[in-house]
């Protein structure tokens, strides 16, 4: 059994870090407003407050830097299973909640550890399973994004309409339990040809990985092409995408044509992000990234134009705007190296989550103005391609993951 684990090690890390990527997104972000109104009904908490919590994306915004030199320190299975039994546990509790205090604390322990859930341990381990194909497997995980989109929300709403709330929580808590015992059992940190597995592997292959420091990172001109780059794009995912239905309808599309877009978004995501990946390993990611990036422009400024011109540039920025949080990792990696890949991935993390804050105020504020997301829509393609040029100005290692 132990050695037909090994023969397909490599294929089970990348199967957790797929599932968990999935299980992470779908219950933080694509389930948690079918949990709404039970929970205003229950306890009269206002709409407001409920989704207050949601500010807690802030709080491991602000600790990805901690989780990425944990990371580098001691490896990445312990803060994957850490960050999933604590996400585990903030769901499983819930059906206890009696206070508003109690719905704030234990968000604050969903999101703590968001970080160490998905970008950075795909990050670190994909390279080190897949050396000669990390672009492509490192798509491949982060599509499990868009399937946990689409699955977790269909779990949560079949539980809510036969037992509860508090049944849908504990399912998801379940779920991610269950995800933290499977990294344990099958997260490894170390060559695929390694045939350690002792305590010390891990940090034999921390020892042997190239890389500048986090220090050295933040003196160069790449590191804050790479921070620009990655925030202005966001301004995508942020700004354009929450907009889309009611900008479709602001067209004259019917609402229940305009509902398709998210639909085609998720398509569109699913199919770029391995596609992109690829791409990473034919023509690298910076490159890559500037596609995507003006991708992005092209889409915005075509939604914006007519109604048809909208239906065009809809797929065209779904698969550039999907493709970005498969290139983000491979992009850090590609200039920096892997040896302090947690604590500087973290720490882009920390700046380019600025634009989840600025961009829904922009849109809305834009509309209120002019009746139009046309404007917003606009200035955001600008942003895209400043991104893009700035790029220029990254570089790129010239030598192997492992010295």
């Amino acid at each position: 059994m132990t050695r037909l684990l090994d023969e397909n090690r490599r294929w089970l890390v990348l199967g957790t870090l797929f599932l968990a990527a999935g299980a992470n997104v779908g219950s933080s972000n694509y389930a948690f407003g079918l949990f709404v109104e039970p929970l205003e009904t229950t306890f009269g908490w206002s709409r407001t407050a409920i989704s207050a919590s949601l500010s807690f994306t802030a709080v491991g915004a602000l600790a990805s830097p901690i989780i990425g030199r944990l990371m580098d320190r001691h490896g990445a299975r312990p803060v994957l299973v850490i960050s999933l039994a604590l996400m585990g546990i903030s769901f499983l509790v819930r059906p206890a909640m009696t206070e508003l205090w109690h719905w704030y604390g234990l968000s604050f322990l969903q999101f703590i550890g968001i970080s160490g859930i998905t970008v950075l341990p795909a990050g670190r381990l994909i390279p080190i399973w897949f050396p000669s194909s990390h672009g492509r497997m490192m798509g491949i995980t982060v599509a499990g994004i868009n399937v946990g989109g689409i699955t977790i929300p269909f779990i949560v709403n079949v539980t809510l309409g036969a037992s509860g709330w508090q049944a849908a929580y504990v399912a998801m808590g379940v779920i991610a339990v269950a995800l933290a015992a499977l990294a344990l059992l099958f997260i490894r940190e170390r060559p695929p040809d390694a045939q350690d597995d002792s305590a010390g592997a891990a940090q034999d292959v921390i020892s042997r990985m190239s890389g500048l420091p986090l220090s050295a990172a933040t003196r160069t001109r790449s590191f804050y092409a790479i921070v620009g780059a990655l925030a202005l794009g966001n301004f995508g995912h942020a700004g354009v995408f929450p907009q889309l239905i009611p900008h479709f309808t602001e067209l004259g599309v019917p609402a229940t044509w305009a509902a398709i877009t998210v639909t085609v978004m998720a398509v569109a995501g699913l199919i770029s992000k391995p596609t992109f990946g690829y791409l990473s390993e034919r023509m690298t990611a910076r490159r890559a990234m500037m596609l995507t990036l003006s991708g992005q422009c092209v889409g915005s400024v075509l939604l914006v134009l007519s109604p048809i011109t909208a239906w065009a540039g809809l797929p065209i920025f779904g698969v550039s705007m999907g493709a970005h949080s498969a290139l983000m990792p491979l992009l850090v990696q590609e200039s920096f190296g892997s040896r302090h890949f947690g604590s500087i991935m973290g720490t882009v993390t920390m700046f380019t989550l600025i634009p989840f804050g600025l961009a829904p105020i922009i849109a809305g504020r834009t509309f209120d103005v002019t009746q139009s997301y046309t404007l917003a829509y606009l200035g955001f393609a600008v942003l895209f391609v400043i991104g893009a040029a700035g790029l220029t100005q990254m570089r790129i290692r010239g030598e192997n993951e492992f010295v």
